[in-house]
């Protein structure tokens, strides 16, 4: 034995030996990084996440596209319409992290940015959003009852009433979830009827009371509406109802919103909320349906969706809508006159931007061979495809702006040379408090906030470039609008007058961004304000009879997640005692 090992010694000896500072075998299986761009495109990494998200759309020879989340496990565009692999951001973070450690003397910029997405997937209040009918509406999840029933519902700063569709629901539901309020060991019937108008249609019912969670967040005893009778056309397919996010004063019920009663007890770590609303009209191979549609955030605004600062705009005082005073509008560089019609409700539920007869008329007069439609498209115009859009709204010295990405509609007549714009003919009522409505067609440019106290609504621009490209699909006109109809502004917020502020992107997400760095509970319960008797109302009576009815939140608000610890203690306790 001794001789063959001595003999074996020198090839032993000559063998290469592995390097104990070396790098382990690369994995078979993981993902190799993307390849250089055939079209010679190159990328530079700056530490934004806006950017490093970005860099898989560059490695991957596409355009920038307006900036997009990708959750973990879900499908992206680029995997839906064949044009090559998806790259998890977390794992470009990841492998920004590697690098940033082992060559910029490990400052960690890219580990932190690292440890933040992953954060984000665990922080109460966020709130995935769907994109229906390219940009035509956009929801969320919730939760509804003890069994949980869980739906897609339309998030709407229009309005401020919850309903679904229920069991027993005879028109307009059969694409829809319905909630079952016989499986509910917790839904309180409150015999009373509903009936809701919006610009877009209506919804009927019956009121209850059950415990309703969005986010992570529970509301006890929320009051909302079964509907038995939908208005075809009002809310998209898959979808089961409409979940207001507006203020009291606009509530049919009478009830509380969920959100109000969230923002006034201590559950929250800031009483406001954030949309971005993602872009899918002009992307190549979006479905009806895409579950990448943006995120809202309750409680805290998600910094790395903005940046530079947050301009707030003072909502008026005693207001029923997110309504606030616009400062100029553009097309095309003309300045719009507005005369006394600035008043503009901020929703989330409408899809495009509806104004005066008049006002409307001189926005396309700024466009050459614009021309108003005919027949059931009468309150629209429709102006030459070739045409590049320059359209601005500017609030509190903030200016949106609004491209052929959003503004162009598509074809819809004979004429396939003219498309279709986003402004259109909103017949609003002469008592009515405001006179436009700005929505999704705006609202997809910027981030927006909705802030309790001080009442106010808050812009601020995307993280990262927007890039537009001409529309052209010839899809259904989207004449979507949740705004809830009222003949008189109800009591609203108080004490608010009409000015603008602006404050700092750290500033304003300073508390959410050190939260992000403590354990979070997966649900907190209040209880919300308890209605014994409510008669379904519009308007001023709605008010009326929502301010007798209100009472007192209870202070306590009970982790979720707390009661197994608890049970955990006393078991131990018990078992010692034993």
């Amino acid at each position: 034995m001794l001789p063959s090992l001595l003999l074996l010694l020198p090839l032993i000896l000559a063998a290469p030996h592995p390097d104990p500072n070396a790098s382990p075998n690369p994995d078979p299986f993981a993902i190799p990084p993307p390849k250089s761009s055939t079209q010679g495109r190159s990328l530079s990494l700056k530490h934004t996440p806006a950017n490093v998200r970005r860099a898989r759309d560059v490695a991957l020879s596409k355009r920038e596209q307006h900036t997009r989340r990708f959750p973990r496990g879900s499908k992206n565009p680029e995997e839906r319409d064949g044009s090559g692999p998806a790259l998890d951001p977390s794992w470009l973070l990841s492998e920004a992290a590697k690098v940033d450690t082992r060559y910029n003397s490990g400052n960690g910029q890219f580990g932190a940015l690292l440890a933040r997405e992953h954060a984000k997937t665990k922080r109460a209040g966020e709130v995935g959003l769907t994109d229906h009918n390219l940009d035509a509406s956009y929801s969320g999840s919730i939760s509804i009852g003890t069994p949980a029933q869980t739906f897609d519902i339309v998030l709407d700063t229009g309005s401020s009433d919850l309903w679904v569709g229920g069991s027993t629901c005879t028109s307009g539901c059969s694409s829809m979830t319905t909630f079952k309020t016989s499986s509910s060991s917790s839904y309180v019937a409150l015999n009373s009827s509903f009936n809701i108008q919006y610009g877009s249609g209506s919804a009927s019912g019956t009121l209850g009371q059950d415990t309703v969670t969005m986010g992570g967040y529970s509301v006890a005893s929320q009051t909302f509406a079964t509907c038995s009778t939908i208005s075809s056309g009002l809310i998209n397919s898959g979808v089961s109802g409409i979940m207001g996010l507006s203020w009291q004063a606009l509530a049919y019920s009478g009830a509380t919103p969920w959100w109000i009663t969230l923002a006034q007890s201590s559950s929250w770590s800031s009483p406001l909320f954030g949309f971005h609303l993602a872009r899918w009209r002009d992307v190549s191979g979006a479905t009806s349906s895409e579950s990448d549609g943006g995120t809202a955030t309750f409680g805290y605004l998600d910094s790395s969706l903005y940046s530079g600062s947050i301009t707030y705009v003072s909502v008026s005082s005693g207001a029923s809508y997110w309504q606030i005073p616009m400062d100029s509008m553009t097309m095309q560089g003309t300045t719009i006159s507005l005369g006394g019609s600035t008043t503009v409700a901020i929703d989330t539920g409408t899809t495009l931007i509806g104004g005066p007869s008049s006002i409307i008329a001189a926005i396309y007069a700024a466009i050459p061979g614009s021309e108003q439609m005919t027949g059931s498209y009468a309150n629209y115009y429709q102006y030459p495809c070739s045409t590049s859009i320059n359209f601005a709204i500017t609030f509190g010295g903030f200016t949106i702006q609004i491209t052929d990405a959003d503004f162009n509609l598509g074809r819809y007549s004979s004429d396939t040379t003219m498309c279709t714009g986003a402004a259109f003919i909103q017949s609003l009522s002469s008592d009515s408090p405001v006179q436009w409505i700005v929505g999704d067609t705006a609202l997809k440019n910027v981030y927006s906030v909705y802030r309790y106290s001080p009442s106010a609504v808050g812009f601020a621009n995307l993280a990262g470039a927007i890039s537009s490209s001409a529309a052209g699909k010839s899809t259904t006109i989207p004449i979507v609008s949740s705004l809830a109809i009222v003949t008189s502004a109800g009591a609203g917020p108080s004490g608010s007058s009409n000015t603008t502020s602006t404050t700092s992107r750290s500033g304003a997400s300073g508390s959410a961004t050190a939260s992000k760095t403590t354990s979070t509970p997966s649900a907190y319960v209040v209880t919300a304000t308890v209605i014994a008797s409510v008669t379904a109302l519009a308007g001023s009576a709605a008010a009326a009879a929502s301010s007798s009815r209100s009472a007192a939140l209870p202070a306590a608000v009970v982790p979720g997640s707390a009661w197994p610890v608890v049970l955990a203690l006393l078991g131990a306790v018990v078992g010692a005692l034993l």
